[in-house]
């Protein structure tokens, strides 16, 4: 990522409904982007004589930048929940799960070092980067969180029987919308992928030899997609156009047929979900027209895995925090602060004396068996861009008030003593 990926838009409103049935939880979102393509997802090219990865951040998105760069990054929309099992999320969102060394940031750790670490590298988790992962996983205080102290696995198993972690799941534009789910994550020392299989795979490639699918010519003339249309804004159309690649739309790749100028082709071929994986479901319309996308989500309010998807009931009161990404990923995106919701009931929060609209949100129970989203309101969710600011800034001993935040007795609401809302006026 390079300093150019910097969004033009530092702020978006992100509109919000949520209901609830006997059986399941409901969302519905709806946010302005005006650039369209956001379902074309991480390509593989053919270009000057040899096949290239075209998967930075997508070239309609940048902001001031001239630079012919070649990526192809899809839109996201994404939460994070929480029954109150982590310490500190009700009054710091999100950024209790960025770190030192994560990856995007400039601490980042390198490849070399990860894998060299006993838990994360080649002898254990098999990575190479650092991701989101909250305090509570690495020894010391609560909200200490060197990620080379990371707990035993023992430890960790533990944690998550108890339900220790944050459920993180996503829409994804190209890799789970055109399946009809989302993604389903959690987090605790990793971001890690729900139990069971989710809606996308990775295709093995070569710069010589190209990829290991293509698309069946008869679905597509070619067996690929062509780069220079695409390039000017040639978009397939979101609804029903070709631009994903499905396992059983593929076919063994041909240079015969698919190596040419500007042939493009996904590295993430589709699959069909299951598991904790597949426990959402999920649908999004970009009206090209309007330039939003309009996205709902949906699952069983309880799961038949405990272990990493936070089960919900009526009158629960939950910790949820929305995000946004649009042309990029890792921290290149919108986030919100922490809000409090309440299936059928409303809760009460430290941060709502704080903003100027609301921070306690109610889930209206529905009695049909999908919602009337004409007859439910819609709450106006402010998201910001983070920046890198690291959880270690903020409980550094050189912040001023470090000892609230250690103690959690202060939320980001009040901490930047900034109502996000503001930024949008």
């Amino acid at each position: 990522m390079t300093e150019y990926w910097r969004p033009e838009e530092h702020t978006k409103r992100l509109q919000t409904q949520i209901a609830y049935t006997a059986e399941q939880i409901h969302f519905r979102f709806q946010w302005n982007q005006p650039n369209p393509g956001g379902w074309i997802h991480d390509m593989l090219v053919y270009h000057n004589g040899e096949w290239t990865q075209f998967g930075d951040p997508s070239p309609w998105m940048a902001a001031g930048d001239d630079h012919d760069h070649t990526g192809f990054y899809e839109d996201r929309v994404s939460f994070l929940l929480d029954d109150g099992s982590v310490r500190g999320f009700e009054e710091f969102g999100g950024w209790l799960t960025v770190h030192t060394g994560m990856r995007s940031l400039p601490s980042e750790v390198s490849e070399q070092a990860v894998r060299a670490h006993d838990h994360f590298g080649d002898d254990g988790l098999e990575k190479t980067d650092i991701r989101k992962y909250i305090p509570q996983a690495c020894g010391g205080e609560w909200w200490e969180n060197d990620w080379r102290d990371v707990r035993s696995g023992a430890e960790l198993e533990a944690l998550k029987a108890d339900g220790v972690f944050l459920d993180l799941p996503m829409w994804r534009a190209h890799r789970s919308q055109p399946k009809g789910y989302g993604t389903d994550h959690h987090v605790l020392d990793y971001r890690h992928g729900d139990q069971g299989r989710n809606t996308y795979t990775t295709q093995a490639w070569d710069p010589e030899d190209g990829p290991e699918y293509m698309w069946d010519p008869e679905v597509l003339e070619g067996g690929a997609l062509d780069y220079a249309e695409i390039r000017t804004g040639e978009f397939p159309d979101q609804q029903d156009g070709t631009y994903a690649l499905e396992l059983e739309d593929a076919v063994p790749f041909d240079p015969e047929v698919a190596e040419w100028e500007g042939a493009m082709i996904p590295r993430r071929p589709l699959q069909e979900p299951h598991g904790s994986a597949a426990d959402w479901q999920a649908d999004g319309v970009y009206d090209k027209d309007a330039g939003t996308w309009t996205v709902e989500m949906w699952r069983d309010l309880e799961t038949d895995y405990p272990t990493d998807t936070t089960q919900l009931e009526p009158g629960g009161v939950y910790t949820w925090s929305p995000a946004i990404h649009h042309g990029a990923g890792k921290r290149w995106h919108w986030v919100a602060y922490p809000y409090k919701l309440g299936l059928g009931v409303k809760p009460t929060y430290q941060g709502e004396e704080h903003a100027s609209g609301t921070t306690e949100l109610i889930a209206q129970e529905v009695i049909s068996e999908t919602p009337d989203w004409d007859e439910l309101p819609t709450y106006t969710i402010p998201l910001i861009f983070p920046g890198v600011l690291e959880w270690s800034d903020l409980t550094s001993d050189d912040h001023p008030r470090a000892d609230e935040i250690r103690n959690a007795e202060v939320t980001m609401w009040e901490l930047y003593e900034t109502d996000p809302e503001s930024f949008l006026e």
